[in-house]
């Protein structure tokens, strides 16, 4: 039996308490974990979870001959040691005993000019990830920079790639395919492999969802996949939405209207919202998010304002699973290639909240992934003084197969640092305007410290009081075992500004 455990962010409601997710590989009736909890291993005591707390089985076809799932997953919540505090954990089910140790969520940003610091990813593809490079990355981050949350933002697992031509499977067989995805992905320090376990367990995690926890440009058919003769397409979209709700998010098995389509995370002053614009997309081009989300957007804002007119002002941080300032792909390549947030008729409501937050002089900060490429983008709103809105995207953390021999070979031969890895795009095929009135203007401009690169990439955002307001800085951190390659890159200051 395997057992693994990580910790997940508290949402507000459950401030003052740590929750873990914890899985139980190979086992048809495993007993619920027994759990010791100390700030250091020698003064561990017995923890109890929250009452009502157990083990669901994973939806993943693996089962005994009798026909019983051997996979479990669940949540458990304990009453918090403190916040920011060392929190050790020895977890012990069916005789298989696991440590786990992590830094308890901070209640605010420190007032001793330390930085709050969030590891943010996205874009992870298991298969070129066996040289353990991102791994790497994350344990040998500089003391300063080890985060205190992490934000995983999509594409946690690629179900679609590599394209498998002998997708005749029955559910079963569609199940087990995609559970062996994550559980190599889950699991992968015990299995002595590539993979996210030892990055889940580093902070308070929490994830959203992207299109590749599916298939490309899902829920849209689209000539990458294989076609739909080898696969029952509904077989495939329910079993991975069973799985990202297990896996990503856990706890009780979760009807597709049941998953939450966000989550909200409160560091003071941070007020964060990961939104899902994934799991619930439509193929009409209208619908981006569930009811849920589309309230605690409006919410968000809500909340910001309140908050700067009670003299408390609070910086909004927002995030999804693709960038805001991009140029819509067109009809074609919208339905067979890969549609945008922009592409979708919800995507105003975003911009709205996010032109309200502006006009009200209230900063915002938002995080994705996707593209395959990293940047920080700053957008100016009518005369502040500074920008409003501050874009900023990592991905990948490891690259899904690259492009042709001939395009890496002519990269090389211009001395590219990741050659066949794709570049943020030229000016010509950028927006220059955001918004619903098109009232920000997006800005490259040094004056703002426009910042890009790619290849292989983790970033740490770092969180600092300045007065009333804070400084953020974004340092990219090269996922690779070339000790060149893998050197920092740190951005100017961001100034976080209420106006």
């Amino acid at each position: 039996m395997i057992l693994v455990a990580r910790p997940l962010i508290s949402t507000p409601a459950e401030k003052g308490t740590v929750q873990l997710w914890v899985g139980l590989f190979g086992i048809d009736n495993p007993a619920l974990p027994t759990f010791f909890l100390g700030l250091t291993p020698n003064s561990q005591t017995p923890a109890t979870p929250a009452p009502d707390e157990k083990l669901y089985p994973i939806d993943d076809g693996v089962k005994n001959a009798a026909g019983k799932p051997l996979n479990h997953q669940g949540v458990f919540s304990f009453p918090r040691l403190g916040a920011g505090l060392n929190h050790c954990f020895r977890i012990v089910a069916n005789g298989v005993t696991s440590p786990l140790a992590f830094v308890s969520q901070p209640d605010a940003v420190p007032n001793t000019g330390a930085p709050l610091n969030i590891l943010l990813t996205s874009c992870y593809y298991q298969p070129n990830g066996d040289d353990k490079a991102l791994e790497n990355a994350v344990a040998h981050l500089p003391s300063g920079f080890k985060p205190h949350l992490s934000l995983m933002v999509g594409d946690q697992v690629y179900l679609d790639v590599p394209v498998i031509p002998s997708w005749r499977f029955s559910l079963e067989g569609v199940q087990k395919l995609i559970g062996q995805k994550y559980y190599k992905n889950w699991c992968s320090d015990t299995l002595g492999t590539g993979g996210l376990q030892s990055v889940l367990r580093t902070a308070p995690t929490a994830c959203i969802p992207d299109d590749h926890e599916f298939w490309n440009n899902y829920p849209l058919d689209q000539f990458q996949l294989p076609p739909l003769a080898f696969v029952n397409k509904q077989h495939w979209s329910d079993t991975a939405m069973d799985l990202y709700a297990g896996f990503q998010l856990g706890g009780p098995a979760k009807t597709p209207q049941d998953i939450p389509g966000f989550q909200r995370i409160e560091v003071d002053p941070l007020i964060i919202l990961l939104l899902d614009t994934r799991t619930r997309r439509d193929e009409d081009f209208d619908r981006l998010m569930p009811d849920d989300a589309v309230a605690a957007l409006k919410q968000w804002a809500d909340d910001l304002i309140l908050a700067k007119q009670n003299k408390a002002p609070k910086v909004g941080v927002l995030s999804a699973g693709q960038p805001l300032f991009t140029k819509p792909p067109g009809d074609f390549s919208k339905k067979y290639v890969d549609a945008d947030l922009a592409n979708y008729q919800q995507f105003e409501l975003i911009e709205v909240q996010l032109e309200r937050l502006a006009s009200q002089g209230i900063p915002v900060v938002f995080l994705t992934g996707d593209v395959h490429w990293s940047r920080v983008c700053a957008a100016r709103h009518g005369s502040q003084p500074t920008p409003m809105l501050y874009e900023v995207i990592c991905s990948p953390s490891t690259m899904i197969p690259r492009s042709s021999v001939l395009d890496i070979g002519l990269d090389k031969l211009r001395g590219k640092d990741w050659p066949g890895y794709p570049e943020a795009p030229e000016e010509k095929d950028l927006t220059n305007k955001f918004g619903s009135r098109n009232s920000f203007v997006v800005s490259r401009t040094t004056q703002d410290n426009y910042f890009q690169c790619n290849g292989n990439q983790i970033a740490v955002l770092q969180f600092t009081r300045s007065g009333f307001g804070l400084d953020m800085q974004v340092t990219f951190f090269g996922v690779s075992n070339d000790s060149r390659l893998k050197q920092p890159k740190s951005t100017a200051n961001y100034l976080l500004r209420f106006y």
